[in-house]
């Protein structure tokens, strides 16, 4: 089974739901204090027509109280932004609050702080928590591509308790690589998608072959490893995707979760990043990081910079 095939799929699902999406910045000032801004952006409303995807308010917990609120419409977006400033030391949380479907429970919160290191130097950590569903990554493994998978292994490891296994940490691993954070594969893969496969094959590659050395050892040849590998990535990337919903089928059921929402973080500030686990822009100074909220279901993501205020 080909990667790009998954992958189209879930590219169309979110055309078809013309999904919402955030992008959070943070600015830090010379003396530690940080102003936050909020951009949520979302489908405006529909007069006489058909709503498709979830409003911005059946998407997220908006920020409330010391927030300042701006909305306005861009051809057919809506957009709300959020500004408010902390002192040094301060911690904002929640202000990236997902909904789970239509009820109060909530699929995705963060949780952000500044803290002064060194003079000058401050450490920014903002972290995703998922509080949604579980994701039931082996419930969705096809037998189809279980059979193939054990038939790509040794006969003498050929059980289904090997197969499933291995099968799970693969798609652990898939997480990140689909969601991200940093260059996410879901945001490249319908505009060419024979790059994601690619992409997916040279980043989870090596991970999928130290997996299969970890759990079977020298029962498996590098080669036999090798194939194993190249099967495994091609079957679980996909696995835990939903359905390419039907289009007779009217708008998307609004109980289901809050995913495929391009997230987007970004740091700025006077002085320089000195380390950062995101991407650093070398033209504008400013680091960011680019996910989906489903980089969370398996563990918290954590965000993290040192920023140098007084470098030059």
């Amino acid at each position: 089974m080909r990667l790009a095939a998954p992958l189209l799929t879930v590219c169309a699902i979110i055309l078809f739901t013309g999904c919402a999406r955030s992008k959070i910045t943070t600015e830090l000032k010379a003396n530690g204090s940080f102003t936050r801004t909020v951009e949520l952006t979302g489908q405006a409303k529909q007069e006489g027509g058909m709503q498709m995807g979830q409003s911005l308010e059946e998407s997220f917990a908006l920020p409330g109280a010391g927030w300042t609120k701006v909305e306005k419409t861009k051809e057919t977006d809506r957009i709300l932004t959020f500004t408010r400033t902390f002192a040094a030391g301060a911690a904002s949380k929640g202000d990236l609050s997902m909904k789970e479907g239509e009820g109060a429970k909530l699929a995705l919160v963060n949780d952000m702080i500044v803290k002064r290191s060194a003079p000058g130097r401050f450490e920014y950590t903002e972290t995703l928590t998922w509080t949604g569903s579980s994701p039931k990554l082996k419930g969705n493994i096809k037998p189809e591509d279980l059979a193939q998978l054990k038939a790509a292994l040794p006969k003498a490891l050929a059980t289904d308790e090997n197969a499933n296994a291995v099968a799970m940490k693969a798609a652990a691993m898939a997480v990140p690589v689909l969601f991200g954070p940093s260059d996410p594969l879901l945001a490249i893969g319908l505009l060419h998608p024979d790059l994601a496969e690619r992409r997916a094959t040279q980043r989870m590659g090596a991970l999928v072959m130290k997996a299969f050395e970890e759990q079977f050892g020298d029962k498996m040849t590098v080669a036999q490893r090798r194939d194993a590998a190249r099967k495994l990535i091609a079957t679980t990337l996909g696995a835990a995707k939903p359905a390419k919903p039907d289009p007779k089928a009217g708008p998307p059921d609004k109980s289901s979760g809050a995913g495929l929402v391009p997230l987007m973080f970004i740091l700025k500030g006077p002085g320089k990043v000195i380390s950062s686990n995101g991407e650093i822009d070398e033209l504008t100074g400013e680091v960011y990081w680019a996910l989906f909220p489903e980089a969370a279901s398996i563990k918290p993501v954590t965000l993290t910079a040192i920023w140098d205020t007084t470098a030059k």
